[in-house]
């Protein structure tokens, strides 16, 4: 307690010198506790089912899908789920929206459509009621499963919500259960749970791949004997149907597939912070060691009246230990505030992103790195300040205490390391600039500006069959296209940049060549789409496009993506060639050759696509595209109107400018590099402050010795040459140490890379001339001040 009150009296007494070093720890633990806050929600807590480690996501491949793992056909999951003698339990699933009937407009819900066996796949039990049954299952019974989210704002947590109908995509639904609280799958987000309900065509489907798979390990079996066994499974189905030739089958675990490939950038990004907090702590070290060198005459009385070397050190890291506490409390004050404002720029497809709640791991562990913090930069000068030159400390009141030499050695020591730590988060964070400038360059395949969509998802309850859809559709797109500032409007399927993966891949033939065998069938994207689909877009087309006259009755026409022309039609003109489809040999004449678009990401190859008609395949969801002729959000509230005017019950799911899904799609690049940026600049000017505060108190502590030159007759030149030379070794010796590390912190970026390599030379190279520069810039006024020693005034104070 005597310790703990003179620290506080001896802070109080410097309240410039408490306040610099308390910011400094501040911003890199708040920076360490915000980092970590996602970590923890998303890498190490353990996902809210029974027994999580036992669950897996399943994976096919198929020669459509060229070896990349894929979701199943509903026959090929039922054959799992049947032959397994490894799996516990072997569940089906497909994220669906669901609109909700209401008083207002519609609302749209996230959903999913699962099995039933799913409820034991995840191991959860609900807090009200209960899981539907297999037999409600296969039956297709309208019953659903609440989470605990929408029992609570939508019934205001009634518990006789059980055996309630509501409404939804038009059709009334039973509630027979609610979920406890922080469950839900795949996030909490999920609103509720419907069965999945396969119709006789979907089991006898084998070309059908729509569906997820997840598995339930049984107990004290492996990841790796179940993976055998599904090689096994994979290789009898290849065997006994032609439609599963070549595929492959396989598990990951569910962690890592919902984690997806966000581990290296939060691996990244806690490195980053963790560089971060170093250079601040070598900052208040630095601090910490020239308030001690001043010092040195108060622990020489200290010692001579009987203070033991122990006594001292306690003394000096009680003083640290309280700089790190305050420090501390303000860095948890800022990691309250950053932590929501991080999650709420983080895109929704980002994994666990609903899930991250305060957790008490987050303050031990900010209580850990404080603790840990005081100790790093507080026990250095500690132990320097506990021993030194008693006679002369106190006759004098040396502030070197005979140990300046040590002091300068480490001082450079931690200067070396601060320019080595601040290179290696500018390499890091311009090599992610430079993959977002690369990408934001990328060319869609299409002219986002003035571009709207909308996600149509007509309920099955009121469009039961083509010509209801299809009639929809054309009301649709009329009603829109005749509203004014619309230039033009169009259906597509799937959407690009749309709200989920519902791209399908399919394979073709083209007359007049021999059969290829299934693994070397020319394989496309299909996408359907609606006369005036691409001038809506923007998308070049040489050819012609589609028309209200290319229908179901009439000869099959097709157009084809360049990708697609150049593949299969290296030394040709693809207009005018025929390609077949599906087991019937439909015959399709290419009328048309449009330029390449990607849906998925902007990272993502561009692949082969094949345009059909949609008014001759009507799909059962389509995506609405509106070119506008001024501002394309502002055009919004206008369409939903005109949407509701065909249909009050249609929901505005993604009603949203293409620009912003453009925008969106970035998002993972985006948010590493303004953190990075952010984490690299405050690194740098906490930098350049160590150096200026190292090479300020080296100076000081070498008047005498800049005196003595000046009075033998060196030149104030000669004397900044000399420091501004011992600078440039410093720098030299960080840049190479840093170049070093930045080689093994880069490797943790390569997913979020595009265009430019981890290894990449522009980058090191102006990083390193940015970083030597900015060291030697801070170099200059503690040397020019060197310049200005009077000689003589230094030697008598000497």
């Amino acid at each position: 307690m005597q310790d703990l009150l003179y620290a506080v009296r001896v802070l109080l007494k410097k309240p410039g010198f408490a306040a610099i070093g308390a910011l400094t720890l501040a911003l890199g633990i708040g920076a360490n506790t915000t980092i970590f806050s996602l970590i923890d929600g998303v890498l190490l807590r353990p996902l809210p089912y029974s027994h999580p480690e036992r669950i897996l996501n399943l994976w096919t491949s198929y020669p459509a899908s060229q070896g990349q793992p894929d979701i199943f056909t509903p026959p090929n999951y039922l054959d799992v789920a049947a032959r397994t003698r490894t799996l516990e339990a072997v569940g089906a699933y497909d994220t669906g929206s669901f609109t909700l009937a209401s008083a207002g407009e519609p609302e749209n819900l996230a959903g999913l459509r699962m099995s039933a066996s799913m409820s034991r796949v995840l191991g959860v039990d609900p807090a009200l009621g209960r899981w539907f049954t297999p037999q409600e299952d296969d039956a297709g019974e309208a019953v659903t499963v609440l989470s605990d989210g929408l029992w609570r704002s939508r019934f205001g947590a009634d518990p006789a919500v059980l055996g309630r109908s509501l409404v939804l995509n038009g059709r009334p639904f039973r509630v027979v259960g609610v979920l406890p609280p922080g469950t839900g799958f795949p996030s909490i987000a999920t609103n509720l749970y419907v069965p999945i309900s396969f119709s006789a065509g979907d089991r006898a489907s084998r070309g059908n791949v729509t569906i997820n798979a997840a598995a339930r390990l049984r107990p004290a079996v492996t990841q790796a004997t179940a993976e055998a066994e599904l090689r096994t499974i994979a290789a009898a189905l290849a065997a006994a149907y032609p439609e599963d030739r070549g595929i492959q089958m396989g598990a990951v675990s569910m962690r890592e597939n919902l984690i997806g490939n966000v581990r290296g950038l939060l691996i990244a990004l806690w490195a980053a912070v963790a560089l971060m907090l170093a250079v601040g702590c070598a900052n208040v070290a630095n601090l910490l060691l020239t308030d001690a060198a001043g010092r040195q005459r108060e622990f020489a009385v200290r010692r001579s009246l009987g203070a033991t070397n122990g006594r001292l050190i306690r003394q000096l890291l009680t003083e640290s230990l309280l700089l790190a506490g305050v420090g501390g409390v303000m860095g948890l004050t800022i990691a309250l505030w950053a932590v929501p404002l991080v999650a709420s720029r983080l895109p929704q497809s980002f994994p666990r992103l609903h899930d991250l709640t305060a957790d008490p791991r987050v303050l031990f562990y900010t209580l850990g790195v404080t603790l840990l913090t005081g100790l790093l930069f507080g026990l250095a000068p500690a132990l320097g300040s506990s021993r030194g030159n008693l006679a002369a400390a106190v006759r004098e009141g040396d502030v070197r205490g005979g140990r300046s030499a040590a002091y300068r050695r480490f001082g450079n020591g931690l200067v070396i390391g601060e320019i080595g730590l601040v290179l290696v988060l500018m390499v890091g964070a311009g090599l992610v600039v430079r993959s977002l400038v690369a990408l934001s360059g990328v060319n869609p395949g299409f002219r986002a500006s003035g571009l709207v969509v909308w996600q149509l998802f007509p309920p099955p309850a009121r469009y039961m069959d083509d010509a209801a859809r299809r009639n929809f559709y054309q009301r649709v797109v009329s009603d829109v296209t005749s509203m004014p500032g619309v230039r033009s409007a169009a259906l597509v399927t799937p959407l690009p940049f749309g709200p989920v993966d519902i791209t399908i891949d399919g394979g073709f033939r083209i007359a007049g060549r021999p059969d290829p065998s299934p693994e070397q069938m020319p394989q496309s994207l299909r996408t359907r789409v609606s006369p005036g689909y691409f001038a809506t877009m923007a998308i070049p087309l040489r050819g012609r496009e589609f028309t209200d006259r290319d229908t179901q009755n009439s000869p099959g026409v097709a157009i084809v993506s360049e990708t697609l022309a150049r593949r299969y039609f290296p030394r040709e003109d693809a207009l005018g060639k025929h390609l077949l489809l599906g087991r019937q040999r439909l015959d399709f004449e290419v009328v048309g050759v449009a330029g390449d678009v990607r849906h998925i990401s902007l990272r993502a190859d561009v692949r082969p696509e094949l345009y059909i008609p949609l008014e001759a395949f009507t799909p059962q969801i389509a995506g609405l595209v509106v070119r506008g002729a001024g501002d394309a959000v502002a055009l919004l509230p206008a369409i939903e109107r005109r949407v509701w005017s065909v249909d009050s019950g249609m929901a505005a799911n993604l009603a949203a400018p293409v620009e912003s899904l453009l925008h969106a799609s970035l998002a993972p690049s985006r948010i590493a590099a303004v953190l990075l940026g952010i984490f690299a600049g405050t690194t740098l000017l906490l930098g350049l402050a160590g150096i200026y505060g190292v090479l300020s108190y080296v100076i000081s502590q070498r008047t005498r010795e800049f005196g003595i030159r000046m009075a033998l007759g060196a030149a104030p030149g000669d004397v900044l040459r000399m420091v501004l030379g011992e600078a440039i070794g410093l720098a030299v010796a960080g840049v190479a140490a840093g170049g070093a590390a930045s080689l093994a912190f880069t490797r943790y970026l390569n997913s979020l890379l595009y265009g430019v390599q981890a290894s990449d030379p522009v980058t090191y190279g102006t990083a390193s001339l940015a970083v030597a520069v900015a060291a030697l810039a801070a170099a200059c006024l503690p040397a020019m001040r060197a310049t200005r020693v009077d000689p003589a005034r230094s030697l008598r104070a000497e």
